[in-house]
């Protein structure tokens, strides 16, 4: 296990410290595996299963739920009068998970 070097906090600048930290983090490593990973997403997103899953998704109830809720509340914004409709939407969405 590496040891962890705390540095002289009170007479280095907040630059210095980003300056280390941006020589130790492995942003190579980082952007590789994210890299990875949104090229498997993207292949995934167009194979033949995607669609099918998406459907089947739309259909569940918890999907509608969040649905309508997403759709409340760009149409009425959240304020205090609407926080009975708001209130009403969470319910129903919390209590069939």
């Amino acid at each position: 296990m590496e040891k962890c070097l705390i540095s002289d906090t009170g007479t280095r600048t907040i630059q210095e410290d980003v300056k280390e930290f941006m020589e130790i983090f492995p942003t190579e490593k980082v952007l590789e595996i994210t890299l990875d990973y949104l090229d498997k997403a993207f292949v995934y997103l167009q194979s033949e299963e995607f669609p099918k899953i998406h459907t089947i998704v739309e259909y569940l109830k918890e999907y509608k739920y969040v649905s309508a809720f997403k759709c409340m509340f760009l149409k009425h914004q959240y304020n205090r009068e609407n926080n009975v409709r708001f209130q009403l939407v969470a319910e129903l969405l919390f209590s069939s998970v």
